[in-house]
């Protein structure tokens, strides 16, 4: 069941970026871009996150609305401009290549971050022993 309630947070989220997103710029430029990015990504982020539709485990990182959106995106790019799939392939493998560099400098920093609190907690009660 939790798979299937992340397909349907997916596919509204998605729906609601390219449902309303184009009308919203075509109308009112680039404003109409930014409130609907406010307003879209906000109710998704709510109703995904917030009351969990989509399937997040605790300590697990998932960009589950980045992939909605950019299926979403390919989907109404086939459907509405003819276009192939082969067209996203090299955006697709660039967002991958840069989704892994982006997680492998998290880690690298979230491990920095820890052996510094370890060492200064060290150091800490280095301290407190002597005094």
């Amino acid at each position: 069941m939790r798979h299937l309630s992340t397909v349907i947070g997916s596919a509204i989220c998605g729906a609601l970026c390219f449902g309303i997103w184009p009308e919203m710029w075509k109308s009112y430029g680039i404003m109409g871009g930014w409130i609907t990015a406010a307003i879209a990504i906000s109710i998704c982020w709510y109703m995904n996150h917030w009351m969990g539709i989509i399937r997040n485990p605790p300590g697990r990182i998932w960009v589950d609305q980045g992939w909605a959106v950019s299926a979403a995106g390919i989907a109404w790019a086939m459907v509405r401009f003819d276009a192939r799939f082969r067209h996203a392939v090299p955006v697709l493998i660039c967002c991958l290549l840069g989704g892994a560099l982006a997680g492998a400098a998290a880690n690298k920093v979230n491990r920095q971050r820890s052996d510094s609190q370890e060492s200064t907690a060290a150091g800490e009660a280095e301290k407190s022993a002597h005094a």
